[in-house]
């Protein structure tokens, strides 16, 4: 891989699903911070994808249209992102169930915290999803508003990360599915942060359409990312990573630039978008 000096972030969120923020101001953050290329990754949705084209546009960023599909499967928790899906009418209509799903798990997930005292309703995070279907960011964001934690991180460890006290698996797609999905809508399908366990079942989804691996995350370890690495150069799977940016109210508009990667990675991925 040649080093350029040019950056991509391949894994950004806007307020369409748990961002902080609106992707046209998203995409004023990103330029103002430099950047030459991004993908917004919204969860489950393509909402964001044209106001956020639009507004690349206007900025001169690169955009790549991605969204990010959300698993769980044997009491695992993992994501799968799709970049340059082609279908979005058919994909937003399979998606649709999904985001049902999380109106559901967020009745029981507030129903959970008001057992333990906390003077919450699902109507204030519905509130604070905006247009969005309710995730466990918002509310998140909500419990910090209300000082029950002291940050965003400290709700999803305490409270809402997996199989925390508050965590309430909801019903998804299987991995096979959202790949198969994926590629229907002809998408590139790559496993997302997938940590030890994730690259320890990356080699079986292969076959049913993994094309590649976020092996750049904040949340790996320089000895993961060279697993990760070493798993996509064995198996020939594309290579990508970014900075999971949400923002949030105890944060700021600050953006990670140091989290984007290489631009050469971009460049693989848009040949495999040719083929």
């Amino acid at each position: 891989m040649n080093v350029t000096s040019k950056k991509a972030d391949l894994h950004l969120h806007s307020s369409c699903s748990d961002g902080a923020y609106t992707p046209s101001q998203l995409v004023q953050i990103l330029a103002a911070a430099g950047l030459k290329a991004f993908s917004l990754t919204d969860h489950d949705t393509t909402k964001g994808l044209s106001e956020a084209a639009k507004a690349a546009e206007e900025s001169g960023l690169e955009f790549v249209p991605g969204i990010e599909i959300s698993v769980v499967e044997e009491s695992r928790e993992i994501h799968i992102l799709g970049f340059y899906p082609v279908k979005l009418l058919m994909l937003e209509e399979k998606l649709a169930d999904l985001s049902h799903q999380r109106f559901m798990r967020m009745e029981k997930t507030v129903r959970l915290l008001q057992k333990s005292g906390f003077k919450i309703n699902e109507a204030e995070v519905i509130a604070e999803a905006g247009q969005a279907a309710p995730g466990r960011m918002h509310l998140a964001r909500m419990l910090l508003r209300k000082g029950y934690v002291h940050s965003v991180e400290e709700a999803f460890k305490l409270y809402l990360g997996f199989k925390r006290p508050a965590y309430v698996q909801r019903k998804t797609f299987s991995l096979i599915e959202t790949i198969k999905l994926l590629v229907d809508c002809l998408a590139i399908p790559v496993l997302a942060h997938p940590g030890e366990e994730g690259l320890a079942i990356a080699k079986t989804l292969i076959p049913d359409g993994l094309m590649g691996i976020e092996a750049f995350h904040p949340d790996h370890s320089n000895s993961l990312i060279r697993k990760a690495l070493s798993l996509a150069s064995e198996q020939q799977l594309l290579v990508t990573g970014g900075s999971d940016f949400h923002g949030s109210p105890d944060s700021g508009t600050f953006y990670p630039i140091e989290r984007a990667i290489d631009y050469g990675y971009l460049k693989q991925l848009k040949e495999k978008k040719k083929l």
